[in-house]
């Protein structure tokens, strides 16, 4: 757990550095190098309306970051949660209406 820590903090740092703003075209910010292969485990789940939130993605994330704290589950930080509306996509977790919430966590 300890090497963990120290790593997570090499890599805050490294991020603290690197701030800053660019302007530029979407597929040139949002595109990056990973630094090699990453293992993730990602979950998708409704959190409400677009328009009323009903708080299960906060309540999720802080009970699996409970769990990984008292376990001591060596997890990569940050956490990464996002969140969009329903797609239409019939194969997506995420499938449903454009006023429905979904929330992906993932470590």
């Amino acid at each position: 757990v300890d090497h963990i820590r120290k790593v997570n903090a090499a890599e805050a740092e490294c991020w603290r550095r690197s701030e800053g703003v660019r302007v530029a075209p979407s597929d040139g910010v949002l595109g990056f190098e990973c630094g090699g292969q990453q293992w993730v485990s990602e979950v998708a789940f409704p959190a409400g309306r677009v328009a009323t939130p009903d708080g299960t993605d906060l309540r999720y994330t802080q009970e699996l970051l409970e769990l990984i704290e008292a376990g001591a589950v060596p997890a990569p930080a940050p956490l990464e949660q996002r969140w969009s509306c329903g797609s239409t996509s019939p194969m997506s977790p995420a499938r449903g209406t454009r006023e429905e919430l979904f929330s992906w966590l993932g470590i």
